[in-house]
Formats: structure tokens, C-alpha cells, sequence
């Protein structure tokens, strides 16, 4: 699912669009995290109790229970602890306040706000793996994550240098203590105004790694003239650790948090592009209230691994039709997200994708009714990994990007500390 960029094609694609919008009304913290609706293939798992244990007082410092570190750290690039970073913000600027220091007001902050969001993570995967999960759990991550595939895919064979792209190598240490991989690609011109430059956050889809993504995500440094933060997912290339849903959803976490945290880049612009699994990844990333962007891009979007599966697998369907998702330990089970999804979002699908049905992009894309915007683009002559090539593609892009209301500088500067 979405591993290189093929040669171009040279039939012209003809894209159809669809729009809708809808208000959004200001909510209170309290109802920031309303109980998730759940699909059927998530209902049958949904968790009774939280995985984090907190306590509900303020003045009370709370402990989030994560092993750390989980993987032996790595040498060849600088690390950035995320963890630290967002639970340990210093302050010089306010003295002491009735003997409580600015410092420990926003750690205790930052560590609400942290808990409240790997509890919504914990809450969108299952439960347990049951027996027929661990007897076939090797099988069914070789087939979701191909983390494996190509041969040599934990080796880079190339750097953004090489796609004359200004870069940084590093590690972010995630909240559970793994080291993800990451290229943080910059515009050395704009090295001054990084907070106020659209960025992109790219999810990618399954197999290979972030240096077999570098031709495509040349065309959006170019294309889009934005900063780029692409990462592999724990067990893809350079990264520690083994691929999970769970997993994936906290790597995406930990590479929002250091776009915030550590390049203080404002949340009006962010971008975030995730194609195909990475989309369900996104989508999980950007129905999180906490985590606002300006918009977020779905390439080829699926609607559940169960889904998918009833697709590929003939026989499968009458059964799964009595289990539904009885088995199956990563669901990704996009439909009940994307009904909180708020952020303008672009859904973009190739109608002679062989891997993901066009059908299951504009259930995605009907269900995200409370979108401030959204656009549908359809290519009829696009494929599964070929969409950034379509003629019209980056221009779709540009169009919807540009409607976009403006922001004003008061505002962004008071998302910063969200």
C-alpha cells in the first residue's frame, strides 16, 4: 500500500469533484471528547476501562504508566525526547504565583492534555487479541504493515540531499519509548520563519521506508513550497521497535507533538497527508480535537482492515459477515473518526486503484459531516500509488488550500500553547 512513485502515465486523468460544508459550533473542554460512536467492527471491542491510570484532582501530578525506553537508543542522529518536551516546558517569563511556579502549572497542563489523548488512542484499538488473533497475528502484521518488503528496506538507500532538498536526520523518542525515524525537510531560505511556514506532515502507506518516499514528497516540496516532516513507523526502516496499530497511532502523535513542541511551527500551518494505511493513521491523528491543522489530505483512504479483507479474500466474506471482526487484532476502523473530524479536509482517490475500492473513499468522505470543508477529487485514470503524477493533481490542492480563510496572527499566536 502506497510504496513508490511509478513512471508516469500518459492518459490524461479527468477529475470530478464534490464539495459540502458545515458549521462547527465552539465546544467546552468537557465535551471535547464525546463517547466515539463505533462501527461494527469496532463496537465488539470497545474498552470498559482506561489503559492509563490518572487521577482526576489538578493539584495532583499524575504519572503516565509507559515503559521507557523500550529499545536501546540510537547513535547516528540527534534524539528529541517528545515526552519532555510536552511535559516539561520551562517558563522565565512569570514570577512565582502564590507559591506555585508558572513552570509547574503548564507541566501539570501539558500532562492532562497527554493523558486525555493516549486514553482517546487506547480507546480506538482492541481490546485483546483473542485466540485466533495470536495464532495469526505474524500473518496478519506481514500482510497489513510489509514492513519487511522490499528486501533491505531497514538499509536508506537515499537522503533528500540527493533530491537537492535541505534536510535533518533524526530520532523522536516517542511516549512509550520507542525511536522513530524521521526527515525533517526544510526550506533553508525560510529558516527564520519556520512557525509561520505551511509544513506537512507525511504519513505513508505500508512497505518500505521514508527514503523510498523521496521522489513524491520532492514533488510536494516543490509543488506546495512547504516544510516536510516524514517519519517511519516503529519497525520500518531506521525505527526500533515492531509495528501495531497502537503503535502507529502514537508515532503519529509523537511527530505532531514535535511539529508543535520542538519547530513551534503554529497549528493553522500544518498540513497533514497520509496515503492509504497512512491515511487511516491520519485520520485517527486529526479526529483528535487537541490536534488541529489547517488541513487534512486523505490519498486512497480504506475504511477498515475488515473491510478489506472481504475484498481481497473471497471466502472470507461469509464468514466475516457472521464474525465481523472476530480475529482480526488491527482494525483500523476509520468510519467512526471521520464523524469528528472537523479540520477542512481534501479526499482524493483513484478510481482504478487495484487495492482500495472507490467506494470506500466517499463512505469516508459522506460521513465527515462536521468538516469545517471538504472536497472530493476523483481521478479516473489514477491508481493506488500514482495520484501525485495526475496533471491536475497538485492543482486541486492549491485550489481548495487557497479558499481557506485567513487566520488571524492573535489567534495563531494563542493556538500555540493550545
Amino acid at each position: 500500500m502506497g510504496n513508490t512513485l511509478p513512471q508516469s502515465n500518459p492518459t490524461r486523468p479527468v477529475a470530478t469533484t464534490t464539495t459540502a460544508t458545515s458549521s462547527v459550533t465552539t465546544k467546552d473542554e468537557s465535551s471535547q471528547y464525546p463517547k466515539l460512536k463505533k462501527s461494527r467492527s469496532l463496537r465488539e471491542y470497545t474498552r470498559s476501562t482506561s489503559l492509563i491510570n490518572s487521577s482526576s484532582s489538578n493539584s495532583t501530578k499524575r504519572n503516565i504508566s509507559l515503559p521507557r525506553p523500550r529499545s536501546m537508543a540510537p547513535t547516528d542522529a540527534e534524539i528529541i525526547d517528545i515526552r519532555a518536551l510536552r511535559c516539561a516546558l520551562p517558563s522565565t517569563e512569570h514570577p512565582l504565583d502564590n507559591g506555585i511556579s508558572t513552570t509547574t502549572t503548564i507541566n501539570n497542563e501539558g500532562e492532562n492534555q497527554l493523558l486525555k489523548q493516549l486514553d482517546y488512542i487506547y480507546s480506538c484499538v482492541r481490546k485483546d487479541k483473542g485466540l485466533f488473533g495470536m495464532m495469526t497475528e505474524n500473518i496478519q502484521s506481514k500482510h497489513i504493515f510489509s514492513n519487511h518488503e522490499p528486501e533491505n528496506t531497514h538499509t536508506l538507500d537515499r537522503n533528500p540531499e540527493e533530491f537537492h532538498m535541505d534536510y535533518e536526520s533524526i530520532y523522536l523518542q516517542t511516549l512509550d519509548g520507542e525511536f522513530i525515524h524521521a526527515y525533517w525537510i526544510y526550506h533553508a531560505n525560510n529558516i527564520t520563519s519556520i512557525p509561520t511556514t505551511t509544513t506537512l506532515l507525511y504519513l505513508h502507506g505500508a512497505g518500505g521506508n521514508i527514503s523510498h518516499r523521496l521522489e513524491v514528497v520532492r514533488l510536494f516540496y516543490e509543488n506546495l513550497h512547504c516544510n516536510i516532516l516524514i517519519i517511519d513507523y516503529r519497525g520500518f526502516g531506521k525505527s526500533s521497535g515492531s509495528p501495531s496499530e497502537l503503535g502507529l497511532y502514537i508515532d503519529a502523535q509523537t511527530a505532531y507533538d514535535y511539529l508543535i513542541y520542538k519547530q513551534k511551527i503554529l497549528p493553522e500551518h500544518i498540513i497533514v497527508f497520509g496515503t492509504s494505511l497512512g491515511a487511516s493513521v491520519a485520520i485517527q491523528l486529526v479526529s483528535d480535537p487537541l490536534n488541529r491543522v489547517k488541513v487534512a489530505i486523505f490519498e486512497n483512504a480504506f475504511v477498515s482492515v475488515p473491510e478489506i479483507a472481504k475484498y481481497f479474500l473471497t471466502y472470507a466474506k461469509s464468514v466475516i459477515g457472521v464474525t465481523k471482526s472476530i480475529g482480526f487484532i488491527y482494525l483500523f476502523d476509520s468510519l467512526p473518526k471521520v464523524r469528528r473530524i472537523e479540520c477542512p479536509c481534501i479526499y482524493l482517490t483513484g478510481l482504478l486503484d487495484p487495492i482500495i475500492p472507490t467506494w470506500m473513499t466517499n463512505t469516508l468522505y459522506n460521513e465527515t459531516r462536521s468538516a469545517k470543508k471538504r472536497h472530493l477529487f476523483e481521478y479516473p485514470f489514477g491508481k493506488h500509488n500514482d495520484l501525485p503524477i495526475m496533471p491536475e493533481y497538485f492543482d486541486n490542492l492549491h485550489s481548495f488550500i487557497n479558499e481557506l480563510p485567513t487566520i488571524k496572527s492573535s489567534t495563531e499566536q494563542e493556538s500555540v500553547l493550545r
